[in-house]
């Protein structure tokens, strides 16, 4: 069981895979400071959310992917291509096969490089320890950007979420503005395929989860800063 809370609330909010969790704070400028709060939290810093999994918490940043410009959604965050580098580092000396081509391509490299300092006519010296991820950061390794529909991109953007930076709980600001509720669905399918839980930022309760089959629940932050909880007894 997973939990996601903020120090002001007197309930706690359960996440689960199987439903959409909607979070929907009526007062514009409270929904715009947990968005800062929650950037912040998502890139290491100290807040006021706190998740926890069987009572115990867990690092907020390892849990959650936070996102809230959707239009300008990118796969390569500094956070994913630090964890992009690092997986291809590993994989060049992860078999004996592999470390050997990877040990013959670093010493022709070095043997050039050492050339060229050479050639400058002055005393220059190299070391002859590679660092492996400098040698994926030279080629500016990245993620392919290229996607027929936004719906493609986020399923792209879960999936190499979860790979990379084990993210558990994905939280997206104004989905509903983007998405429309077929897309909202397929999308919602796939997250819960993954085993992972989709936490919608929203003004209001959307109308078009209230008034079609999926399965959701909400707790609405209104504008007396008032809880109410919709749909959480069957969790």
């Amino acid at each position: 069981m997973i939990t996601f809370k903020h120090n002001s609330w007197e309930k706690n909010f359960v996440i689960v895979p199987h439903k959409i969790s909607v979070l929907a704070v009526e007062q514009s400028h409270l929904l715009w400071k947990y968005c800062r709060n929650l950037i912040g939290q998502a890139e290491g810093e100290i807040g006021d959310f706190c998740v926890s999994k069987d009572y115990m918490e867990i690092a907020f940043d390892k849990m959650c992917s936070v996102e809230i410009n959707l239009a300008g959604l990118e796969l390569n965050t500094k956070k994913l291509q630090t964890a992009l580098v690092k997986r291809c580092a590993e994989e060049a000396v992860g078999s004996p096969e592999s470390e050997e081509k990877f040990r013959k391509i670093s010493l022709e490299l070095y043997n050039f490089c050492k050339n060229i300092c050479q050639d400058t006519g002055y005393s220059v010296e190299l070391s002859e320890e590679i660092d492996t991820s400098a040698l994926f950061k030279l080629f500016s390794i990245s993620f392919k950007e290229e996607f027929d529909s936004i719906l493609d991109m986020l399923v792209e953007y879960v999936n190499i979420n979860i790979e990379f930076t084990g993210a558990r709980i994905f939280i997206f600001l104004f989905l509903t503005k983007l998405l429309t509720f077929e897309e909202l669905k397929k999308f919602f399918k796939h997250c819960e395929f993954q085993g992972i839980s989709l936490l919608m930022l929203e003004e209001e309760l959307p109308e078009y989860l209230v008034k079609n089959d999926i399965p959701y629940q909400g707790l609405i932050i209104d504008k007396d800063e008032c809880e109410i909880s919709i749909n959480f007894q069957d969790n």
